[in-house]
C-alpha cells in the first residue's frame, strides 16, 4: 500500500494499523496525518510507547498522556480516582483521535488497560470511547521489555482490546531510506526468517571492513554500559578545550523530565574541535536530520560547527523539542541537536536512519535485534560489523505469521481504497468533508434532552433506556448540569427507605473535600467497598446540599 492510499484511509476515520518494513515512511505518514488533523481543528492525543519516538511526533509516551503511568493494572477505584482530576478530564473529552506509534513494544495488557480508560472516562461501551484509533509500528522490531514482576510479555496484537477495533492494516510497501537492491536482499531474508549461508557470507564479508569517508561511523552496541565507556574515552583521547553546553527547559517537571527521557540530545552537551557527533533531530531545510553523522570542526561558547560525512559544514543553531496539546506548548526543552556518537545502543537506533554505521552483534539477546541494527543503516557502503551471533540474524517466528496475514489484510483494505477513490475522484481545490466520527459534536442538547426527562421525574434507569446510553452517562450529563447551575430536581431519585444510607454516602463524601471545592469520591468507595456501587456514591454527590 502506498502512503497516499493509507493517508484517505486515515482521513475516512477509520481505526487503522500502519506498518510496513524499516524505511517504509511509517513516522512521515503519521506527520502527515497529524497535520490534516490539526489543519481541520480536530483535537489529536499524540503518544508512542517510547519517550525517542513520541520526539519524532512532537507527542507524549501514552502512559504519561493516559494517566497509567508506570502501572501495569489500574483497579475500579483507581480509576476513579484519575478520572477526579481535571488536566485529565479535559484531554479526554476533548480528544477525537487516539495514535500510537511504535506499538510493538507496548505490552498487550497495557493497550487494554487503555481501552478501559478510554471507555471510562467517554462514559461509553464501544472500543476505546469511540475514538478513531490509529496504531503504528513493525512487529519485527524489538518486542516489550519485561521488567522483574511484570505478567509475561506479549506483543500488542494480543491484546483483547486490538481484536475488537476492526483495523483497516496499511503495509507500506515504499522504501524511503535504502537503495541498495543486495542490502535490501538481506534485510528482506532476515525479515522472512530465511537468512543462510549467502546472507551470512555477505554479513561476514562486511567484518572489519572499512568506511570510505572523512569520519568514522557510529557504533551501535547491545548494552548500554559499552556505549557509554565507549563515548567517554573517545572523547578523553582528544587534546584541547572541552566545551559544554546545558540544557534549557520550560514547563512542569513531570513534561519536562518525559522530553528528556525521549530526547537523545544530553543535560549537558561535552564537546572538543574533533569529536564525532550525531545529529539527533530532523531539520531538512538546514541539511541534517536525526541520524546524520559529522566532526565538531570550530566551537566556543556559542557557536558550534560540524562538518558532516558528506563534507558540508553546518553551523549549528539551538533546536526546541517540546509537548504540545490543543495548540499550546506545555513544556519544552532547548538544546545543540548533537549528542557524542562514537557509540549508541540498537534500542536507542530504533527510528532513526544512519549514514554509516559499525555494528557490534556478537552479544544479541533479543531476536530482532540484529534487523533493527542493520536496517538502520542507509546502504552498504555505511556497514562495518564487529561480529554477529545466530540470534542476530532471527525475527520471532510468531512475527512472522503474522506479518503474513497483516499483507493479505492490507492487500485487500488497499484494492478497496482504490476502487473508492477512482470512483469518488477529488476535484482540485475542493474542501474535504470529514467522516461522522471526526466531526466535533455540540453537546449542550444532549444535557438538556436528559434534564427534559428529569424533569419529568423519571428514573435513572427509565432515562438510561429512552435514551439508549449507560446509568453512567446519564449521570456525567446531570454532573455537567449542576456544574452549569441547571440541575433539576432529582431528590426523587432516592427512595425514602434509602434517605438515611445516602445521607451516610454524603458525609463520607464530604469529608474527602479538597482544596477546589471539589468531592473526590475514590476514598468512600475504598472504605464501604461492595456495599455501594459508582453509580450511588454519584448520585449521592449530585444531592450534596439538596433537600432530600
Amino acid at each position: 500500500m502506498t502512503q497516499k492510499e493509507a493517508l484517505e484511509i486515515l482521513k475516512a476515520g477509520h481505526n487503522a494499523f500502519i506498518t510496513g518494513a524499516a524505511g517504509s515512511g511509517k513516522t512521515y505518514l503519521l506527520n502527515s496525518y497529524i497535520d490534516f488533523l490539526r489543519k481541520n481543528e480536530i483535537y489529536a492525543a499524540v503518544t508512542a510507547s517510547t519517550g525517542i519516538a513520541a520526539t519524532h511526533l512532537g507527542g507524549m509516551t501514552i502512559h504519561a498522556w493516559s494517566g497509567m503511568g508506570i502501572k501495569n493494572s489500574l483497579s475500579e477505584v483507581e480509576i476513579e480516582g484519575l478520572k477526579e482530576r481535571n488536566y485529565l478530564k479535559s484531554r479526554y473529552r476533548k480528544m477525537s483521535v487516539l495514535i500510537i506509534d511504535e506499538v510493538s513494544m507496548l505490552h498487550h495488557f497495557q493497550l487494554d488497560l487503555l481501552d478501559r480508560l478510554l471507555r471510562s472516562f467517554k462514559d461509553s461501551d464501544l472500543p476505546f470511547g469511540g475514538v478513531q484509533v490509529v496504531l503504528c509500528g513493525d512487529f519485527f522490531q524489538l518486542p516489550p521489555v519485561a521488567r522483574a514482576g511484570e505478567p509475561q510479555k506479549q506483543f500488542a496484537y494480543r491484546a483483547r482490546s486490538w481484536q475488537n477495533l476492526d483495523l483497516k492494516i496499511c503495509y507500506l510497501d515504499e522504501q524511503h531510506r535504502q537503495n541498495d537492491d543486495l542490502f535490501l536482499a538481506v534485510l528482506s531474508a532476515i525479515r522472512s526468517n530465511s537468512a543462510g549461508s549467502r546472507e551470512r557470507a555477505y554479513l561476514e564479508s562486511r567484518i572489519g571492513k572499512a568506511i570510505n569517508g572523512k569520519i568514522e561511523p557510529t557504533k551501535l552496541y547491545s548494552h548500554n554500559v559499552d556505549v557509554d565507556i565507549e563515548n567517554a574515552q573517545e572523547l578523553a583521547k582528544i587534546p584541547g578545550q572541552e566545551f559544554r553546553y546545558k540544557m534549557e527547559a520550560r514547563g512542569g517537571d513531570n513534561l519536562i523530565e518525559i522530553i528528556k527521557r525521549g530526547c537523545l540530545a544530553p543535560d549537558v552537551l561535552r564537546l572538543k574541535i574533533g569529536a564525532r557527533v550525531m545529529f539527533v533531530k530532523n531539520n531538512f531545510e538546514e541539511g541534517y536530520s536525526n541520524g546524520t553523522l559529522g566532526v565538531i570542526e570550530s566551537l566556543d561558547a556559542e557557536n558550534i560547527c560540524v562538518r558532516t560525512r558528506t563534507g558540508r559544514a553546518i553551523d549549528v543553531a539551538i533546536a526546541n523539542w517540546m509537548i504540545e496539546e490543543n495548540g499550546k506548548i506545555k513544556a519544552e526543552i532547548s538544546q545543540y541537536p548533537l549528542r557524542l556518537a562514537w557509540a549508541i545502543t540498537v534500542h536507542k537506533s530504533q527510528g532513526m536512519s544512519l549514514d554509516a554505521a559499525k555494528i557490534d552483534l556478537s552479544q544479541s539477546f533479543e531476536r530482532g535485534m540484529g534487523y533493527v541494527a542493520l536496517s538502520r543503516v542507509r546502504s552498504l557502503e555505511g556497514l562495518s560489523l564487529v561480529g554477529f551471533n545466530e540470534i542476530a540474524l532471527k525475527v520471532s517466528d510468531e512475527v512472522l505469521e503474522f506479518d503474513q496475514g497483516l499483507k493479505k489484510e492490507s492487500e485487500k483494505h488497499a484494492e478497496e481504497i482504490r476502487a473508492l477513490m477512482k470512483k469518488n475522484p477529488k476535484k482540485e481545490g475542493s474542501k474535504e468533508k470529514l467522516p461522522a466520527k471526526l466531526q466535533t459534536k455540540k453537546k449542550i442538547s444532549t444535557y438538556q434532552q436528559t434534564k427534559e426527562l428529569a424533569e419529568k421525574k423519571m428514573s435513572l434507569e427509565e432515562i438510561a433506556k429512552t435514551r439508549g446510553m449507560a446509568i453512567g452517562t446519564i449521570l456525567a450529563h446531570l454532573e455537567k448540569l449542576k456544574d452549569q447551575g441547571q440541575m433539576p430536581d432529582i431528590s426523587y431519585m432516592v427512595e425514602k427507605e434509602d434517605r438515611r444510607r445516602y445521607l451516610g454516602m454524603q458525609r463520607m463524601i464530604a469529608g474527602s473535600r479538597d482544596d477546589d471545592g471539589k468531592y473526590p469520591l475514590s476514598y468512600a468507595k475504598e472504605l464501604l467497598g461492595e456495599d455501594v456501587s459508582w453509580e450511588e456514591l454519584r448520585l449521592a454527590r449530585l444531592l450534596i446540599g439538596e433537600d432530600f
